[in-house]
């Protein structure tokens, strides 16, 4: 028989399920969600396994639309040596765009958060508006500046240059506000220590402020690079010449003519690209991660 337990009040109460039992239980209950999320998985990998498959696949096996190649080969690659020995810079356009992107992300981690900490640790008049005018800016989306930001770049002369490439992103609220949050979380009596001992609001950020945001800066920088390295329609509009184009604008060029889409050619040339960003988020994972538990504790 079954064993039953007792209440206080002497009623009998519920029966004790044996452990095991209970966790089969338990397990049961989890087979819905991870049927979904299994699911779900495969939708999100699908794109990757296809653009993988596409360039290891000939033209012959991309047309059947089979989803893995049968014989999987190296001729999109090939075709890929081919298009650089006939002229067109795939490396210098690669070289761009992790050129662009580090000092992008180096110029984002530096003045975000220089305008971070004076807007969170320095007494001014103002601050608060200056503040909620960067944050409300999150709501302008880059189609609105557009047209002003070139017509500027072009009165400047920076058109089809390094600088065209690089200055629009040197700088964003979504990190000012990121650093802010995590800048209001130091404790005051640190900086009051720091004041004691006579440093200035210069000496105060680089000695206190820098070493305590590294990861979190380094997760804005990491996610500034990734930004930059995929962008494709500032880079399109602002270059105009083939050593000055990034890899997104190359992709373009070599792969789709006035008539066809070479998408062997596309997809390999897009694992290339691929490939040094996968690098700096291997080797920046752990600050990513430390970056993000550190902004989520942030004023707790």
């Amino acid at each position: 028989m079954a064993s039953v337990t007792t209440s206080i009040s002497g009623q009998p109460g519920k029966p004790k399920l044996p452990r095991r039992r209970l966790m089969t239980r338990r397990s049961l209950s989890r087979l819905p969600t991870l049927a979904i999320l299994t699911v779900v998985g495969l939708i999100m990998l699908f794109p990757t396994v296809w653009v993988l498959s596409t360039a290891f696949n000939n033209n012959g096996g991309i047309a059947t639309g089979n989803i893995l190649p049968t014989k999987p080969s190296l001729y999109n690659f090939r075709e890929i040596l081919n298009v650089v020995s006939s002229g067109e810079p795939v490396l210098r356009w690669l070289l761009n765009s992790i050129g662009v992107s580090i000092v992008a992300a180096i110029g984002v981690a530096l003045i975000d958060s220089l305008a971070a900490f004076a807007l969170a640790r320095l007494q001014f008049r103002g601050s608060k508006v200056v503040f909620y005018v960067v944050v409300s800016s999150l709501m302008v989306p880059f189609i609105a500046v557009l047209l002003p930001q070139y017509l500027w770049f072009h009165w400047l002369g920076l058109l089809n240059s390094y600088g065209a490439l690089i200055l629009p992103y040197t700088a964003n609220a979504f990190g000012v506000f990121l650093l802010y949050q995590f800048f209001l979380g130091i404790p005051r009596e640190l900086q009051e220590a720091t004041t004691v001992d006579g440093a200035g609001p210069f000496v105060m950020w680089y000695r206190l402020f820098v070493p305590l945001s590294i990861g979190i800066t380094a997760t804005l920088g990491l996610l500034t690079f990734m930004n930059v390295y995929n962008d494709y329609f500032w880079p399109l509009i602002a270059t105009s010449t083939p050593n000055m184009r990034t890899v997104t604008v190359g992709l373009e060029i070599v792969a789709i003519g006035q008539y066809q889409t070479n998408f062997g050619a596309l997809m390999a040339l897009t694992v290339i690209s691929v490939i040094p960003m996968l690098v700096v988020f291997v080797f920046a994972q752990r600050r990513l991660v430390e970056g993000i538990a550190m902004s989520g504790l942030a004023g707790v």
